[in-house]
């Protein structure tokens, strides 16, 4: 159970970039829209990280 939360995740400066970007974007317009409650905002972040991984730069 320990091994679980000492797991080296190694992620392309590229890729957290546009990460950041994406995520800071969806957090800004939801801020001025109030479309999304906070859980679909969860699920808005970990969609755009996971879209973002699966892209090849």
């Amino acid at each position: 159970m320990i091994s679980e939360y000492n797991k080296e995740i190694i992620i392309e400066d590229k890729k957290l970039n546009q990460m950041k970007l994406n995520i800071l974007k969806a957090e800004q317009n939801n801020l001025k829209t109030r479309e999304k409650t906070n859980d679909e905002m969860i699920e808005s972040i970990r969609k755009i990280i996971i879209d973002e991984e699966k892209k090849n730069y």
